[in-house]
Order: structure tokens, then C-alpha cells, then sequence
């Protein structure tokens, strides 16, 4: 069972008692059925069922000839409030899983997402196969696309205080993140000045943050950060500011989920999180800390 399906509100024991029933109800009445013949492979099916705004349940299976449904998994999907943008996405296969590769626009961090609409990426390669390209191509040279649409979900984190600023530090922070984003788009233009510059803000920013260790605690010197954990390519490690707080709630299990948006390094991350696992009141400005699991969609 995917463990993230607590990030949507399905932490209730009937839930578990009741969940091939759950799933027969899917497959009968979907909010979005989505299909693809592979001919001899088979027919592959993804089946949603919305529970609350933006969450729910998607199941994966195929379809015999004589039109038997086999269902291969359960995971919770979410849908961010909003797309972003990106110039291009690679796709890459963890463990014979499709994953997303893509560079935020904006600060040039490169994150990785486990994809939900498989069979839209299925679709899309196939049509590069039909082109007269072979697949291996399409998955070195990448496919461009304009948007994904991806949400961190979580099952552990804490609401912590923000770094103390005064008005001068808050003006100089945001000119310097203005700065940087601006040589981070000259660098994608070919820029090589921008480059040597991107490298050289990099060794000060880190030889700055290694003085301050040495006096004061991490979390009052660092701000944020987004780090890949070991185990796996989609998991992080995040420490972000409270930008944005909603909340909805699981319509079958009465959960509340909270959405939290966060400025992380600049880029602007959506992560969920069941409210029985957030530690801490979430208010603007606050910062989340805890672990969180990437997953989106390709926005076709």
C-alpha cells in the first residue's frame, strides 16, 4: 500500500477495511478513466477518484480481451493549485518507473518528480515512435514541453520559526535573489560571463555560510534547502518558508490535509501534508521542515 496515500486523508483503519470495495467503486464510477492499447502488451488503464480539492486516489491496471480488469496498484495522486513552467523535461526510468528530470525556471534547481499520468507519457513516445524517432532517442534527447504540474507530499514534518531579518537584510536578501535569477536565465542563453559568475556566487555564498557555523546554529543560518535523500531520486529533505496555507479535507475519511505553499531557494514548491502528521501551527512566514515525496503530472 502506497504510504503516501496518508498525505491525502486515507489514515482512517475503515478505510483499509474497506478498500477493495473502495476500489471496485472506482473502476465503476471514476472521476477520469484513462486508457491505452499497447496491442500485444496489452491495455493499460489509470482510473482517479477525486476525495477533496486537488487529492485522491489513483488506481493502475490492465484490460484482457475479454475485458477482465486487473489492478496492478493504489496511490494517492495530488494536483497542484498551479502549473510551472519549464523550458524542457527529460524523462528517466528509476527501477523501470518513468520519473521526471526538469530545472526550475527561475533559480535553475534541477528536481525530480515520480510521474502519476503514465499512459499520457506512454501516448507521447508512441508519437515520437510513429514519427519515425526510436524511443531511445526521445529519452536521451528529452521532449519539450511547456508545464508540469507537481505537488512534495509529505507524512512527517514541523513548523519552525524564520530566520530574524531586519528591513535592511529582507531588502538586500530579495535584491540578491533578483540578481541571481537573472544570471541563472543569462546562463541558459549561452551567457559565458554568466556562468563564471554563477560559480563564483557559489563560493561565496558558501564560504559566507561556513563562517556563520562556526558561531551560530544551522537553522539560523540557513533559510531553506531541498535535498535529495538517499534512498530514492523523488524523496527530499526540506526546510522552507510558509508563503501560502489552505485546507481541504478528505471527503471519505473526514482528514484534514493542509497545502502549503513554500519558497524553497527561491523556487516555489506546494507540498500536503495530513494534519495528524504536522507538527506546529503553520502561519506566514514560518517555516516547514520535514521529509516530502515529489510526484506530478505532464501537462500535455
Amino acid at each position: 500500500m502506497d504510504i503516501f496515500l496518508r498525505s491525502v486523508g486515507f489514515t482512517r483503519t475503515k478505510f483499509f477495511e474497506k478498500i477493495n470495495q473502495i476500489k471496485n467503486e472506482i473502476i465503476e464510477s471514476p472521476d477520469k478513466r484513462v486508457i491505452f492499447g499497447c496491442g500485444e502488451d496489452g491495455t493499460y488503464l489509470e482510473y482517479y477518484k477525486t476525495y477533496g480539492e486537488g487529492i485522491g486516489i489513483l488506481l493502475r491496471g490492465t484490460m484482457d480481451e475479454g475485458e477482465n480488469v486487473q489492478i496492478e496498484s493504489c496511490e494517492a495522486f495530488a494536483i497542484a493549485d498551479e502549473n510551472a513552467a519549464v523550458n524542457k523535461f527529460i524523462v528517466e526510468f528509476v527501477k523501470n518507473q518513468p520519473v521526471i528530470v526538469f530545472e526550475d525556471v527561475g533559480t535553475g534547481n534541477e528536481l525530480v518528480f515520480s510521474l502519476q499520468n503514465k499512459i499520457d507519457y506512454f501516448r507521447d513516445e508512441q508519437g515520437f515512435i510513429d514519427f519515425g524517432r526510436s524511443v531511445v532517442f526521445s529519452r536521451a534527447q528529452g521532449i519539450e514541453k511547456r508545464k508540469v504540474n507537481y505537488c512534495a507530499m509529505s507524512v512527517y514534518g514541523s513548523v519552525i520559526l524564520p530566520v530574524y531579518k531586519d528591513k535592511q537584510e529582507d531588502s538586500e536578501q530579495l535584491e540578491d535573489e533578483s540578481f541571481y535569477k537573472s544570471l541563472v536565465l543569462r546562463f541558459k542563453e549561452g551567457d559565458d560571463e554568466a556562468e563564471e559568475m554563477l560559480k563564483l556566487y557559489a563560493e561565496e555564498t558558501s564560504y559566507v555560510i561556513n563562517e556563520r557555523l562556526q558561531e551560530e546554529d544551522l537553522l539560523s543560518v540557513v533559510e531553506g534547502y531541498f535535498l535529495p535523500m538517499e534512498d530514492n531520486e523523488t524523496d527530499y529533505s526540506v526546510l522552507g518558508e510558509i508563503v501560502a496555507i489552505s485546507r481541504t479535507f478528505n471527503e471519505f475519511t473526514g482528514d484534514e490535509v493542509v497545502k502549503l505553499t513554500l519558497n524553497v531557494t527561491g523556487s516555489s514548491i506546494q507540498l500536503i501534508i495530513n494534519s495528524r502528521d504536522l507538527t506546529g501551527y503553520p502561519m506566514l512566514g514560518m517555516r516547514f521542515m520535514g521529509t516530502c515525496h515529489l510526484r506530478g503530472s505532464v501537462v500535455l
